[in-house]
C-alpha cells in the first residue's frame, strides 16, 4: 500500500527546501559581491602599477637642462610649483631623431591626470606643434601636490638642517640652475584615497645611484 505524505510533512519539506535555497542564494550573493570587490581591487592595483611606472620614469630621471628665453638668456627648463611640475628628464633612446630627453609636464584637468610631453624643448606649449603628446595617467583625481627636497651646501651648518623641503622651486636665485634632490608627489582621489610617491632625481633609482657612496660618519670633522 503506497503511503501518502501528510500536509504537515509537506509543509516541513517545503520549509527545509526554502531554507536551503535561501542559504544558497545568500552564499551566492556574498560570493559574487566578494568577487566583484576582488576584481575592483585588482583593477585598481593594476592601474596604480601603470601609474607608478609612469611617475617613476619621469621623477627618477629629472635632469638639469637650460633653454634660451626670448632675450636669448639661458634659463633652466624647470617650473616646479606646489600643484604642477614641468621638467626635462632622461628617456630611453628609441629613435635617434627624437633623442634621449623628454620635456614633460604633469597637470590635472576635469579630474584627470595628464602627462604632456615633447621631444623638443620649448618656452610655451604652443611652440611645440605636432610634437606634443598627451597621455592620460589617471581618472577621478581631485588634486595633486608636489614638494621638493633641497640641500644646503654650507658645511658649517648642522647636519640635520642641511636637507630641507620646499613647496616650490620658483623663489630660488636665478643663477642657480640645478634641480631638486628628490620630488614628493601626492595624488588625492575623489573617493578620499591618497597615494604618494617620493623619488630621487638625476637617474638615481630605488637601489642604485651614480658615483661612489660613503656612509656619513658623525665623528668626521
Amino acid at each position: 500500500m503506497r503511503r501518502r505524505f501528510t500536509f504537515m510533512e509537506i509543509i516541513i519539506a517545503v520549509s527545509i527546501f526554502t531554507m536551503i535555497a535561501l542559504a544558497l542564494f545568500t552564499y551566492s550573493q556574498e560570493t559574487t559581491a566578494s568577487w566583484r570587490r576582488i576584481m575592483k581591487e585588482r583593477n585598481r592595483f593594476s592601474e596604480l602599477l601603470a601609474l607608478d611606472r609612469a611617475i617613476d620614469g619621469v621623477l627618477s630621471n629629472v635632469v638639469t637642462f637650460n633653454w634660451q628665453d626670448n632675450d636669448g638668456e639661458d634659463v633652466p627648463f624647470l617650473v616646479a610649483e606646489p600643484h604642477s611640475l614641468r621638467c626635462a628628464c632622461l628617456h630611453r633612446l628609441k629613435d635617434a631623431e627624437e633623442g634621449a630627453l623628454r620635456f614633460v609636464e604633469f597637470l590635472v584637468e576635469d579630474h584627470k591626470l595628464y602627462l604632456v610631453h615633447s621631444d623638443r624643448p620649448f618656452l610655451n606649449w604652443n611652440e611645440v606643434g605636432d610634437r606634443k603628446t598627451v597621455n592620460l595617467l589617471a581618472e577621478d583625481v581631485d588634486s595633486i601636490t608636489f614638494r621638493y627636497v633641497d640641500w644646503n651646501d654650507d658645511e658649517t651648518a648642522d647636519w640635520n638642517t642641511r636637507m630641507f623641503w620646499r613647496d616650490d622651486w620658483e623663489n630660488i636665485e636665478s643663477e642657480r640652475d640645478d634641480v631638486p634632490l628628490a620630488i614628493f608627489l601626492t595624488i588625492n582621489w575623489q573617493d578620499g584615497r591618497t597615494e604618494s610617491w617620493l623619488r630621487r632625481t638625476l637617474g638615481n633609482g630605488y637601489r642604485e645611484r651614480y658615483g661612489k657612496w660613503e656612509a656619513y660618519n658623525e665623528d668626521q670633522p
